[in-house]
Formats: structure tokens, C-alpha cells, sequence
């Protein structure tokens, strides 16, 4: 009859069954030859028969210099054991443990392979606690129990190796039996051990905030032999960048330029993501990945184009689009002799009022105010005559009385300035309204090969769910919109084209490609 155990686990109690894995044989091809990196150890004697133990914590490499690494990072830490060369015996049983740190978070707390002597034992995926009776009669006439998981009492994470006598099911009696041999010259890997795990840093930490981690090894009743720290600095804050305003309008050839800088104290950027539309909502990938700060960019002529740019830094941070940063302009042909100084608007009650300047006129006819109710589609709601010829700074104002009777909850606004021989140039975009926040919703990049960033426009939409549909119409799965930014991931899905259908009815149409 199959025994059942009960043990507790950090978080619970966990039924388990006591069925035996085999452990492979030495030398045989069921482990995985695995050299112990070098680094400091500690070693501590033993007095008559026992195992001895050198021992250290491997954590991540980290960038340069600190060490950095970011705040979304999941952290993986091998601790390393071994019996030395000098102990005169294997080890029965070996307890390992590492406190949670005060930066870490004991919540992502992963348990990863482990292994001794030459082998090597998988643990499923995201486990955080664990049982199991190893076979190993074949490679040391022995059963080994294996316990691991997180003690949320004691705020540890542990491991627990026990040699079982696989007559009596009790720990040896026979002093020179146990799971952790000696070390043997002609077979390096005899006498090491190693566990490995892995957690995230907490949310709440900041850049500059140094992240360590610590173990304790015990073999059989010796000392407490404590391991180094594995430190490492955290990157919390992704960096900034700024796309250079355009023109309203401009030739079909015509320059960008852009810059950025990490959060103070950061690892520091590393490159730079452009992006483009002709619709103001799909983007795609204009230039992925570059360090450079400008480009010189051809577009087709009589064509809106709008972009905007991200950055991330050294540890992956990467920049989300913020408000305000997309920029616009319209290939419509050479550009007139117009300098223009702004071009902004305010709400007043029932009405929106508009105001300019210029700094110089040449040749100048008018100004046609345009109105939109989706930042896209523009028409000509009045004019307002031009200075003709000017050197010195004109102001112009326009209001767009009882906008109320539109019922919109945005208005954008642009100029279309007029010369006398009929050529035409476009202002800036301003948005006008009591919530400026209310913009359109983006999505990027699309086409994708797998994750997609929408930066929903009406902050009401958070909280809400969106449904992910097939060209069909069927719903493949429900979506939380948990931020006005955020990535979905589309990557198990065949290629092909998908909607996006958020709770206030707007539909967003992805392309997913290879």
C-alpha cells in the first residue's frame, strides 16, 4: 500500500505520496555534468568521522560596475555545497537555508533544479514547495528524502537532503553512508551539491536600493557555516525621451530628432525605439534598438505622419508612451513663409477659445480654423485673414462658440495657413477639453510578433475588460485592462489578423506576423 505524508510547507500543508524517482547511476548519463563556478568559500572543521563543508551563493551577474539589475527582473540564485577534500566521511543529511531579504519579494519565491554528487533533478515550474523520495540504491545503495519550499514563520526558504537506509527507512546507522559523498580526484563532481531558486525584488523598490541574498548550510549535527552575500543594485525607473516637435506641414523628405536620460542614479540607456503611423492609432517599428539620436525620414506626399519614440535602459527598462508625446505633421508640399510662434487653446464654459502668433509673414492670405472630433478627420469651422507681409510678432484668436451641442468629450483643433499663390501649411494639434486626458487610444507595434502595449486614451477603461476576437468574430479570451498602459501578449496565437474590442466599443485591429 502507498504510504501518504503530510508536511508542511511554509504556506500550508501539502499531501504528497512517498513514490520513489529513480536517481540515476554514477557516471551514468542521467545527470548533468555541471563544473562549481570559483569564488570565496568558508570551511570549517569536524572532529572524528563527518563531512566538511565549503559553500557559496551564486546571484545574477547584474550590468557592470553595481551590478544592476531592474525592479521586474526575476532574480536567480544558485547555492553551492560540498563535502572537502579533507572530511572523512559522506554527508547523511544536509539542511540549507536562506533568509528572505528585506528587499526581496517572498510572494515570486520559485524553487529551480537541484542536484549532487553527478546528477542533476528537475523541479516543475513554478513550484514553491516540494517533495520527494529519490531511488538512488543503484549509485549509493540509498533512498534520499527531499523537502524544500518557503517557511513563511521563519521568512526562510530551505532544503532539506535526507539519507534513507532503504531496509529499514530510517536514517544509516553505518557512519560511512550518505547521499553526499567524498570528494574523489578522479571524479570531479563527486562530493558537490547545489540547489537553486529564484524571486523577484519587491514593487515598492527604488533605484540605488541594493538587493543581497544569504544561505546557511548545516551538515549532519556540524556548525552553522554561513555563505557570502550575493549582492546586487536595483534599477526601479525606466528612462525618458522626447521626439523634437514637427511642423504642421513639410516636404516628403524631412528630419527627426530625439534624446533621453535614465531616472538619477540609474544603470543608464541604451537605445532608443522610433515609431510611426499614418492613422494616429496603429504604430509600427520605424527603427528598433538604435543609439543614434536622429534620422532623416521620406514619407509619401499629401500623407499625415505621426510618431513618437521610447527608450529603455541598460537592465531592460523600457519607457511607456506618456501623454503628449506623439508628434504630427502632414507632407503637403514645400512650406510657406510663415514663422509661427504657437498655436494653443482653453475651455471657457460652453466655448473653446483659440489663440496664435506669428513671428514673421511673407506673403500670407489666411487662416482656416479646423475642428475634429477624433484627432484624424479636420474641417473648416471659420478663417480669420492673415497679415499679408510682417516682420514683427501678429497675435490671432478665434472661439468656437456653444461646442456644448456637440456632446463630444474632446475637441482637437488645427490651422491651415494660406498663402496668396494658394500654398497651404498646417499647425500643431491642440486637444481642448474639461478631461485633456481623453485621447485616443494607441497601439504598439502593430503589426506585432507577439506583444502589443495599448495606451488606452479614456482613463475610465481601467478596470474594464476587453475581449480578444479571431477574424471571425469568436472570442478567444477576456482581457483586464488593469493600466492606461499595457502589454498583451498574442504570441500563442496562429498569424493573422485580431480585433481588440475595449468596453467603450471601440475596436483596435492587430496584425500578427512572424
Amino acid at each position: 500500500m502507498k504510504k501518504l505524508l503530510f508536511i508542511f510547507i511554509g504556506f500550508g500543508f501539502v499531501l504528497v505520496s512517498n513514490a520513489q524517482s529513480n536517481c540515476p547511476p554514477n557516471g551514468n548519463g542521467g545527470g548533468s555534468q555541471r563544473q562549481k563556478p570559483k569564488g570565496p568559500g568558508n570551511s570549517k572543521g569536524v572532529t572524528a568521522i563527518g563531512p566538511k563543508d565549503p559553500n557559496e551563493i551564486i546571484g545574477p551577474d547584474g550590468e557592470p560596475g553595481k551590478s544592476y539589475v531592474s525592479v521586474k527582473d526575476r532574480m536567480a540564485y544558485t547555492i553551492m555545497y560540498e563535502n572537502d577534500k579533507t572530511a572523512s566521511a559522506p554527508a547523511k543529511f544536509v539542511r540549507i537555508t536562506a533568509p528572505v531579504q528585506p528587499k526581496q519579494d517572498a510572494a515570486t519565491f520559485q524553487l529551480g533544479n537541484f542536484g549532487f554528487n553527478n546528477q542533476t533533478f528537475a523541479v516543475p515550474p513554478s513550484t514553491a514547495s516540494y517533495y520527494q523520495r529519490l531511488d538512488c540504491k543503484d549509485s549509493l545503495g540509498l533512498l534520499v528524502d527531499i523537502t524544500a519550499g518557503y517557511d513563511q514563520v521563519n521568512n526562510v526558504a530551505f532544503w532539506e537532503f535526507q539519507s534513507i537506509d532503504p531496509l529499514t527507512l530510517l536514517p544509516p546507522s553505518n557512519p560511512l553512508k550518505g547521499f553526499l559523498l567524498q570528494q574523489d580526484s578522479s571524479q570531479q563532481l563527486k562530493g558537490h551539491g547545489f540547489v537553486t531558486f529564484s524571486m523577484k525584488p519587491l514593487q515598492t523598490d527604488i533605484t540605488l536600493d541594493t538587493i543581497g541574498a544569504r544561505a546557511a548550510i548545516v551538515f549532519d549535527f556540524n556548525d552553522t557555516i554561513p555563505t557570502n552575500i550575493a549582492s546586487n543594485t536595483i534599477d526601479a525607473f525606466a528612462p525618458t525621451s522626447h521626439l523634437n516637435a514637427l511642423p504642421g506641414s513639410t516636404g516628403n523628405t524631412f528630419p527627426l530628432h530625439w534624446g533621453g536620460t535614465d531616472d538619477h542614479g540609474g544603470v543608464g540607456l541604451k537605445y532608443y525605439t522610433l515609431y510611426t503611423s499614418t492613422d494616429g492609432i496603429n504604430f509600427n517599428i520605424l527603427s528598433a534598438k538604435t543609439t543614434v539620436t536622429d534620422t532623416s525620414f521620406t514619407g509619401a506626399a499629401n500623407t499625415n505622419y505621426y510618431f513618437f519614440v521610447l527608450a529603455t535602459d541598460s537592465v531592460g527598462n523600457s519607457e511607456q508612451l506618456r501623454a503628449g508625446e506623439v508628434r504630427f505633421t502632414f507632407t503637403g508640399g514645400a512650406s510657406v513663409p510663415v514663422t509661427w510662434l504657437y498655436f494653443k487653446g482653453s475651455n471657457q464654459g460652453k466655448n473653446n477659445s483659440l489663440e496664435w502668433a506669428t513671428a514673421s509673414e511673407q506673403n500670407s492670405k489666411e487662416f482656416s480654423i479646423q475642428r475634429s472630433i477624433n484627432g484624424l478627420d479636420f474641417s473648416s469651422i471659420g478663417s480669420v485673414p492673415a497679415a499679408g507681409y510682417s516682420n514683427s510678432e501678429r497675435k490671432y484668436n478665434y472661439t468656437d462658440f456653444n461646442i456644448d451641442r456637440l456632446n463630444k468629450p474632446v475637441l482637437y483643433y488645427r490651422l491651415k495657413q494660406f498663402d496668396l499663390d494658394g500654398k497651404f501649411k498646417y499647425s500643431n494639434i491642440v486637444a481642448i477639453n474639461d478631461a485633456a486626458s481623453k485621447l485616443n487610444t494607441i497601439i504598439y507595434p502593430n503589426p506585432t510578433q507577439g506583444i502589443i502595449t495599448i495606451t488606452v486614451g479614456d482613463p475610465a477603461l481601467v478596470g474594464t475588460m476587453a475581449e480578444l476576437l479571431d477574424i471571425n468574430g469568436r472570442m478567444l479570451e477576456l482581457i483586464k485592462i488593469g493600466a492606461t498602459s499595457q502589454t498583451i501578449n498574442v504570441s500563442k496565437y496562429v498569424n493573422g489578423t485580431y480585433f481588440i474590442r475595449l468596453n467603450s466599443k471601440e475596436v483596435l485591429k492587430v496584425l500578427k506576423v512572424r
